[in-house]
């Protein structure tokens, strides 16, 4: 008879996440996500795979939770301008929160890329990639719909914004404040005028 999994895949995911998130790829230890998740590590291996494999789905469970609660307020905003700013403010309200271990996951990640093997470099890098395109299109979209200027170079303001929002974690974790970061929103939205 098969044994039955007796805990919550989500929940084991989303405490590596805050492990891999606070310690870094190379800084966190199988031992670590044994703690965090609960769990043994026979069971880790058997439900998750190894440290890599944790770290794949510990990035799609990032981008499903807080990358994605992210463009829910760039997407609820009354207009494109309101909606940048509601998703870069969004994103150093999660820096700042002391629930959370700081910074992004990916762009700390990022910063740390050399410590990572090839399948997780890979997906980090798609991840800053989408990142960008999701940006691109609503972008483009407020352009076609008259909220923004026909001259308005939709893909390089994407990058603007997903380097800022980037360029912010990083700052914070340099101990830079939130009210001064939020003067960088501020700068950034008044790209879209």
């Amino acid at each position: 008879m098969a044994r039955t999994k007796q805990f919550d895949e989500r929940q084991a995911l989303v405490s590596a996440m805050l492990v891999f998130w606070e310690k870094g790829y190379e800084a966190t230890s199988i031992n670590d996500l044994e703690q965090a998740m609960g769990l043994k590590r026979t069971s880790i291996y058997n439900t998750f795979g190894n440290k890599s494999a944790i770290f794949e789905r510990v990035m799609s469970c990032y981008k499903e939770s807080v990358m994605a609660a992210l463009f829910a307020e760039l997407d609820s905003a009354p207009d494109i301008r309101e909606g940048v700013r509601r998703m870069l403010n969004g994103a150093l309200d999660i820096h700042f929160d002391e629930d959370n271990p700081g910074g992004c996951l990916v762009v700390l990640s990022i910063v740390e890329s050399g410590q990572h093997d090839e399948q997780s470099q890979a997906s980090m890098q798609q991840t800053i990639q989408e990142l960008k395109s999701a940006l691109q299109q609503r972008l483009s979209k407020a352009k076609r719909s008259g909220e923004l200027s026909k001259q308005l170079d939709a893909g390089a303001t994407a990058t603007t914004i997903a380097t800022t929002m980037a360029g912010m974690m990083v700052m914070g974790k340099a101990n830079f404040t939130k009210a001064s970061l939020k003067k960088t929103v501020n700068q950034v939205v008044g790209l879209l005028d």
